[in-house]
């Protein structure tokens, strides 16, 4: 009996130590959760730019590259040996200058015959219409004279053709190229011998979308860079606009023309073109490097002040949808989302979530500018 008093008296104490245990773990507990309840987040550093309002001219950025408004090479019309070059690689040539010629001296013996058979042809139609006149030759004879007569003219005329096809001219005036050709080489029919461009003025072609091509005129004014001259701009016009659209990339073929008097720009160099699409306008703008691109839309984080649970005041960050237009060096434009004046995150959106309190720092933001260039370091 002794025994089982002290195995009751033994469990009392263990049932007393375990709620008394219990008793401790559950005000540890809930003085967690309660502190869990009142934690803050430390703010999240950020830098912060404004909603500004500025003047841009509506433009469409793209590439192209430049073609001779007239280009040719020039091949031999007839098989022969070079006779004579009478312009090196590389010069300015005039129009109807004669730049090669081909030996003729075979031809020159033939034009020699054949002129001699149409003096004699000439001189027989002539016997032949002063007989016919005093009633002494057949209308048939005459006749065969006369045919005579003009087969050997146009023997004649055949022969000087010839000679000229071997004599090589410019069609234009322009700027001869690297000829193929050397003194005493014998040339097929068709074979190429020079090179010959005008490149003053010089074309640029380019494709369009064509949801701007109602916005571009044969007026549009174009600005050109080439990698060949850095920080020199080129200016020029829409010359012509393709009528119809390209049906594989949907785009439109554009030609303008530039000044080339320099004759600095070449035919087949690339080129970044800037189009004007119209009158300046207001827009909105705001630095690229704060926009959050996702696939459910485009979004910035705006600074406000906000309220906590509790009702106290910090500065914390919205999302904002926004739908953005064109784009200039560091600056985007927003169509549709924010106002003037609103101060949005440009560096730091992406450890950001709504709501979220935010220390705004801006004393080592570094510049944004339209027109940015790269410096060395």
């Amino acid at each position: 009996m002794k025994g089982i008093v002290q195995v009751v008296g033994a469990a009392g104490v263990m049932a007393i130590v375990t709620v008394a245990l219990g008793g401790v773990k559950f005000v540890q507990i809930s003085r967690a959760i309660a502190e869990h309840e009142n934690f803050a987040m430390p703010p999240e550093s950020v830098t912060s730019a404004l909603v500004t309002e500025t003047v841009w001219r509506p433009k469409l950025e793209t590439i192209g590259s430049f073609a001779a408004v007239q280009g040719v090479t020039l091949s031999a019309e007839e098989a022969g040996k070079v006779a004579r070059i009478f312009v090196e690689s590389g010069a300015k040539v005039e129009k109807g200058q004669q730049l090669i010629e081909l030996d003729t001296a075979v031809e020159e013996a033939n034009l020699k015959a054949a002129s001699a058979r149409l003096e004699l042809a000439r001189q027989n139609l002539s016997r032949a219409m002063s007989l016919k006149n005093q009633s002494a030759m057949s209308a048939a004879t005459v006749e065969d004279a006369q045919s005579k007569f003009r087969q050997a003219e146009a023997e004649a005329a055949s022969t000087r053709a010839i000679i000229e096809r071997k004599r090589i001219v410019a069609p234009f005036a322009g700027r001869a190229g690297i000829r193929v050709v050397n003194l005493g080489q014998y040339v097929g029919q068709g074979a190429p011998l020079l090179p010959l461009y005008s490149v003053d003025p010089i074309y640029i072609n380019f494709s369009v979308p064509q949801k701007v091509v109602g916005k571009i005129t044969s007026k549009s004014k174009v600005t050109l860079g080439v990698d060949a001259f850095p920080g020199v701009t080129f200016e020029g016009q829409v010359t012509a606009i393709n009528p119809n659209i390209n049906e594989s990339t949907r785009n439109v073929d554009v030609q303008a023309t530039i000044s080339n008097a320099a004759e600095q720009l070449k035919p087949g160099m690339f080129a970044r073109i800037t189009v004007d699409l119209g009158e300046e306008a207001k827009v909105l703008v705001i630095p690229t490097s704060g926009i959050t691109y996702a696939p459910y839309g485009d979004a910035v984080y705006v600074v406000e002040m906000m309220k906590d649970k509790s009702g106290k005041e910090y500065k914390g960050v919205r999302q904002v949808i926004v739908h953005l237009g064109e784009q200039r060096g560091d600056f985007t434009r927003a169509l549709s989302g924010l106002k003037v004046g609103e101060e949005v995150v440009t560096t730091g959106s992406f450890k950001l979530r709504p709501l979220v309190a935010v220390n705004v720092n801006n004393s080592t933001v570094p510049p944004n500018s339209e027109a940015p260039t790269v410096q060395d370091s």
